[in-house]
């Protein structure tokens, strides 16, 4: 007897119930893919805020060590940011302390060839380095109007704004110390309400006011970007210390930092307040700095916070505060007296538990450095 034919009907049920579980495991494979190459790609640059914001980038996964000029290729923070210049139409504003990656230079050059406005902010102490002057140079040999810093205070913002739409800031100086040498983080931020205090400083700077000489015309220094809680603030005119000591007040899970310079007592106060409140406290200090005249070094390590220096056979230059595994606190700003009432900088409060996660990945790996030093010659 003929095996039964299955009905019309059982064969479709069947056939939908096998596409069933083919779609299920596509989906489980595709998020199994997703969830690998987010643990094996974290220096890969992730969204920290809804529609792209803000993007965080970190030096530390493109050093090699020790750092060979002939063996450099552009990282992808230098490519984005030349591709954001290369794409500008109407203006490029730059405000940098120090000056001499070429690229960069390059890059102005042939904005302001296309018809691009190009202005620059630069401190002049800085001249006295050939490198920094030849990149000076470049650029005022294309008409770029350039303002200078020129009292005893140092120019130490470190931001671009393109176009009036996005601007990048951070640690970083648009140098090769700072691009394939230095831990740094670079911040690319479309929200409005920041670029827009941005731009007003830079607008300052235009007009020759530096340090002391500059009103405190921050427009947004609160603001919400897609819910998120951001604060900005520039010196020495936004008291940013005050800010900053009360967002370390307020720690209860945790506190770890990345300190270029450290000398500040009030924040050094306050985070040991909250390390003898049990709030542990994190931290690693740029070890040329970490035990010069002023450090807050020897005091968190006496109040048993961990505290150690760093191991980049070159120099740890980050400014981040991480709070609570939630805020951060970063920018151009050393916690320092002289950042705080002389020289020009910027501080970014951003309270975001996925940029934070960012900041703590990139602490780990110079955490990790600093308990195994790398060796330059």
């Amino acid at each position: 007897m003929p095996p039964t034919r299955p009905t019309p009907k059982a064969s479709s049920r069947h056939l939908f119930l096998v596409l069933i579980i083919v779609i299920c495991l596509l989906g489980v494979g595709y998020l199994n893919v997703r969830a690998q190459g987010a643990q094996h790609t974290p220096t890969t640059p992730r969204l920290g805020l809804a529609a792209d914001a803000i993007q965080v980038f970190f030096t530390t996964p493109s050093l090699v060590y020790p750092d060979e000029p002939r063996n450099r290729h552009p990282s992808p923070y230098e490519l984005a940011l030349i591709a954001d210049i290369d794409a500008a139409t109407r203006s490029v504003d730059m405000a940098t302390y120090e000056y001499n990656l070429t690229s960069i230079a390059d890059a102005l050059v042939r904005a302001e060839k296309r018809g691009v406005r190009v202005r620059l902010a630069l401190d002049r102490e800085n001249l006295d380095d050939p490198t920094m002057a030849e990149w000076a140079g470049a650029a005022q040999g294309i008409t770029t109007p350039v303002t200078w810093e020129q009292t005893d205070a140092f120019m130490h913002s470190k931001f671009i704004i393109v176009d009036a739409k996005l601007v990048w800031t951070g640690s970083w100086n648009a140098t090769n110390n700072d691009t394939y040498r230095n831990n740094n983080n670079l911040l690319r931020i479309t929200a409005p309400a920041l670029v827009a205090n941005y731009q007003a400083e830079f607008a300052q700077m235009a007009a020759n006011r530096f340090g002391t000489s500059k009103m405190p015309r921050t427009p947004n220094p609160r603001t919400k970007i897609a819910g998120v809680a951001v604060e900005n603030y520039f010196t020495p005119s936004d008291g940013v210390s005050s800010h900053v000591v009360e967002r370390i007040n307020q720690a209860r899970q945790s506190i770890d930092f990345l300190a270029f310079s450290f000398t500040s007592d009030a924040i050094g106060d306050a985070m040991i307040a909250r390390q003898k409140a049990n709030v542990p406290v994190r931290g690693i200090f740029e070890k040329r700095n970490a035990t010069g005249i002023g450090s807050e070094y020897p005091r968190l390590r006496q109040a048993k916070a961990d505290v150690i220096s760093d191991g980049n056979c070159y120099t740890m230059h980050h400014k981040v505060i991480i709070i609570d595994q939630r805020i951060v606190i970063t920018g151009s700003y050393n916690f320092t007296s002289r950042a705080e009432s002389v020289n020009d900088e910027n501080l970014l409060i951003i309270d975001d538990p996925a940029i934070a996660t960012l900041y703590l990945d990139e602490f780990a790996r110079v955490y990790a450095q600093a308990h195994n030093p790398v060796a330059c010659r």
